[in-house]
């Protein structure tokens, strides 16, 4: 078993992670967005071109979800929050 900083540096430093993942029970969207929600939200509202809205919307149709939702995974994910 090793940390989640130690699989972190090991994903980090491209190093094979294969036998510390779970491909028998990975994680849905649905987990993400249940993730998502437990945290306490708080507003935020920003500006963005209508290029990068329609690029949101165009990834929350192909995925099923509404835009917040695959803002705020992007967003978490990009932050290493997921």
């Amino acid at each position: 078993m090793i940390t989640t900083k130690e699989f972190d540096q090991m994903f980090d430093n491209k190093e094979d992670i294969s036998k510390y993942i779970d491909y028998n029970s990975p994680l849905t969207k649905e987990d993400l967005i249940k993730m998502l929600e437990k945290r306490k939200n708080e507003q935020l509202t920003i500006e963005i071109t209508k290029e990068l809205k329609d690029k949101l919307e165009e990834k929350a149709k192909k995925l099923g979800l509404k835009i917040q939702d695959v803002a705020k995974v992007l967003l978490a994910k990009e932050l290493g929050l997921i």
